[in-house]
């Protein structure tokens, strides 16, 4: 197994371990406030990282302006997915969602210029497959009312955008290292949730224990830990590779649901989850 699948790993368990305390933390302060809490705290590590480090030498105005655009992306990334949550079935939207890395190998193709052999051609195709397979449970999608379509519709435009963002964090890796990129883009995302939550309610915290900010704490560092294994990645091997290898963080849930709750995934999820083994065997292999 190569050194960018094995952090694309990396990054999947972190994200899919995130997930599960994001689901925590928002049933209890709401989605806007955990978003913007947990950007807030990630915004503030990187900072501290980044100059320390000095890792902001030598960056550019024009690649400044690059990542204002990504970090405008991933703001819309995590406002359009918890948008399509509250009105889409979580069977159909997170699947979608999980497509993301599909975009990212896509804009590494065709503007880095990266080329997969047939045999990982192969296994992406595999392991994708797997992870829609195992995030939906298709014994839910009899009977979806035509008022969760627009649920789909925005789950579709957040696969884009965060596709966009991942690979937007990493496209500068090579040229400024893995802390800077991550810290600028997610950067400019807290300044834009920040004003957006200026205009609504999410500036306003009726809950401050330490419990909820330790929770907000640890969905902001396993976050920021995921991109920053992408990006360590994405420095090693090609980005589409990286990609494909964090795709098992949609499987990561299904996962503790089975150990942490008790839940009994339908067979097509089973299916899925020896899927995305598979297509991540058959890529570390051909790889």
């Amino acid at each position: 197994m190569s050194t960018g699948i094995a952090f694309g790993l990396a990054a999947a368990f972190a994200w899919g371990l995130n997930d599960y305390f994001i689901a925590l933390a928002a049933r209890r302060t709401g989605v806007m406030r955990t978003v913007l809490g947990f950007h807030v705290i990630a915004t503030t590590l990187l900072a501290v990282a980044a100059l320390a480090s000095g890792a902001l030498r030598g960056v550019t105005a024009e690649q400044v302006a690059v990542l204002f655009g990504v970090g405008v992306l991933g703001a819309a990334a995590y406002l359009l997915f918890f948008r399509a949550l509250a009105i889409g079935p979580i069977s159909i939207v997170s699947p979608i969602v999980s497509g993301y890395a599909a975009v990212t190998v896509l804009l590494a193709v065709f503007v880095l210029g990266e080329r997969l052999s047939i045999g990982q051609t192969i296994a992406v195709l595999i392991a994708m497959l797997g992870v829609v397979l195992a995030s939906a449970d298709l014994r839910t999608l009899r009977g979806i009312h035509r008022s969760a379509l627009v649920g789909v519709a925005l789950a579709v435009a957040a696969m884009i955008w965060t596709g966009g963002f991942v690979f937007g964090v990493s496209y500068f890796s090579d040229e400024l290292g893995w802390l800077a990129p991550i810290f600028i883009g997610r950067g400019f995302s807290t300044v834009v949730l920040g004003l957006i939550a200026v205009r609504g309610s999410g500036w306003h915290w009726p809950d401050r224990s330490p419990r909820l900010v330790g929770l907000i704490a640890v969905v902001g560092i396993l976050d920021t830990l995921g991109y920053v294994a992408f990006n360590l990645g994405a420095q090693r091997d090609d980005t589409a590779l990286v990609a494909t290898a964090s795709t098992p963080y949609a499987v990561v849930p299904v996962i503790m649901g089975v150990a942490l709750l008790g839940e009994r995934p339908a067979p097509n999820q089973w299916l899925g989850v020896v899927a995305v083994i598979g297509g991540l065997v058959l890529l570390g292999l051909v790889s």
